[in-house]
């Protein structure tokens, strides 16, 4: 009964050090910049794929644009200046 009770609790703690291990916590700063690449990297392939129609180039990049506002005014990450500053520099791709 004493043996079964040591195993459990030994496998309780494996199971929280092998958990912490796994856990890799980003810096803010660092997922803001993976974010704001991501935002990047979707508007050139949206500004590539209409490279012949400007007029449909334009009117995706406000659709992606105003996709893109809606999301960063609920991204815990961001704040109101934040997400302008970010509008602004897609904006000018």
């Amino acid at each position: 009964m004493e043996i079964s009770v040591l195993i459990i609790v030994f496998c309780i703690i494996l199971f929280f050090i092998a958990s912490k291990k796994n856990c890799q916590i980003k810096n803010t700063g660092l997922k803001k910049d993976e974010i704001i690449l991501q935002y990047e990297d979707n508007l050139k392939k949206i500004l590539e794929q209409y490279k012949n129609d400007k007029n449909k180039q334009i009117e995706e990049k406000k659709i992606f644009l105003q996709n893109c506002n809606s999301e960063l005014s609920r991204n815990i990450f961001f704040t109101k200046e934040e997400s302008l500053q970010v509008l602004q520099r897609l904006s000018t791709l």
